[in-house]
């Protein structure tokens, strides 16, 4: 389960970065930002004040560096030049804020409440991706519903990054299998 639910984080990073969705299909892209030339990320927005560190911190709702719940300006995120639905790049909440457990025949680990057992199975799921006002906003995206309560009407585009990615799949496939090989080594 921890090679399952490390591949299920590279797998989100490298797809996000590369502005694939969960099928690997490239996102649509954003039309909106960068105005101008793409500019550098802020220590604040990259949700650190340590320059050193690679990728920003996992910050819930609240004050955070990079604002009320971690949430950029209009005129900060216009001027970003990431992939659709990680402006920040690596430093986005897509990216920053995946967190991981898994489940097993008796129970779970590392997951939210009502996430029952039954199965082996790890799992993915984004903590603390909300707007100023503490609304998840991923779902909005994922299922590009037109319900988002934004000023201008319409649906949001549909970039739904909930599942892995068939380059992870394919990892996973080899984890289970380098695993079982393992196993029938070590009791044959």
């Amino acid at each position: 389960m921890q090679t399952w639910m490390a591949i299920i984080k590279a797998d989100n990073k490298r797809g996000v970065l590369a502005g694939l969705d969960k099928d690997g299909n490239p996102m649509r892209p954003v039309t909106y930002r960068p105005v101008g030339a793409p500019k550098k990320l802020t220590d604040a927005q990259r949700n650190t004040t340590n320059r050193r560190k690679r990728q920003g911190e996992f910050l819930g709702r609240g004050k955070a560096p990079a604002g009320t719940n971690n949430n950029l300006t209009s005129a900060e995120y216009r001027k970003l030049g990431g992939p659709p639905l990680a402006p920040r790049g690596a430093f986005s909440r897509v990216i920053t804020n995946l967190l991981t457990g898994f489940t097993w025949p008796g129970g779970s680990e590392n997951l939210p409440p009502g996430i029952a057992g039954g199965q082996w199975a790890a799992i993915g799921y984004w903590e603390g991706v909300v707007s100023v006002k503490g609304v998840p906003f991923l779902i909005f995206h994922f299922e590009g519903r037109t319900d988002t309560g934004r000023s201008r009407k319409g649906a949001l585009p549909q970039r739904d990054l909930r599942g892995v990615r068939p380059e992870g799949r394919r990892e996973a496939r080899e984890a289970a299998r380098e695993w079982a090989v393992s196993l029938i080594r070590q009791n044959g």
